[in-house]
């Protein structure tokens, strides 16, 4: 072969090898391209389905709580009906502890008029009536104390509870902040990275 005949065959090697690699290289970057559209448009409907799904849990949070705002009189009425309840059943309690104590005078005192002289005259009924007077206001007071200690303590107990949701509250902002901070600075390392190891 001569020198000739072998520069013209590595003279259309030469100007075909291009045409090849041009040909190969915009399929690839058409090929990436499709690929990268489909990853984002990938991403972004995962993104849209986790954001509407956050979305729907913040409404069904929202509607939830409103709905409990809402039972707040019930809640209230029914706390005023038992705290009602309660003084009547005490006043219950004095009312027929002051019936049977007559019923019992009376028949003492049926006894004494039966009976007068001797050992019966020892037993005054008026004395006997007013020391059981006191005996039924003191158990009176003590049951409407007792009651109002409950009261008390429930109200402290709920004073608490809402401090420490109140604190809860503010421990998971700071603790979401914290892993939003955290997620961000990771993210952005890696960004980093990525640039630096394609840059040239």
């Amino acid at each position: 072969m001569s020198s000739k005949e072998n520069i013209k065959i590595n003279e259309n090697i030469a100007v075909n090898e291009p045409k090849f690699n041009e040909k190969n290289t915009t399929k690839f970057n058409k090929d990436n391209n499709n690929f990268n559209e489909r990853t984002t448009n990938t991403l972004t409907q995962q993104q849209d389905a986790i954001n509407k799904t956050l979305d729907n849990t913040l409404n069904n949070v929202k509607r939830t709580t409103d709905e409990a705002i809402h039972e707040i009189p019930r809640y209230t009425q029914r706390i005023a009906e038992y705290q009602e309840q309660t003084i009547k059943t005490i006043k219950d309690i004095a009312s027929d502890f002051i019936e049977a104590e007559k019923q019992v005078i009376g028949s003492f005192q049926s006894q004494i008029d039966r009976n007068s002289g001797g050992v019966w005259d020892l037993y005054n009924p008026q004395k006997i009536a007013e020391n059981h007077a006191v005996a039924v206001n003191n158990f009176t007071s003590y049951l409407l104390n007792t009651a109002d200690l409950v009261n008390n303590a429930l109200l402290s107990n709920i004073r608490v509870y809402n401090t420490a949701l109140e604190q809860t509250r503010d421990n998971l902002k700071a603790c979401a902040k914290t892993n939003t901070n955290y997620i961000q600075a990771v993210s952005g390392n890696s960004q980093n990275r990525e640039t630096n190891t394609t840059s040239p």
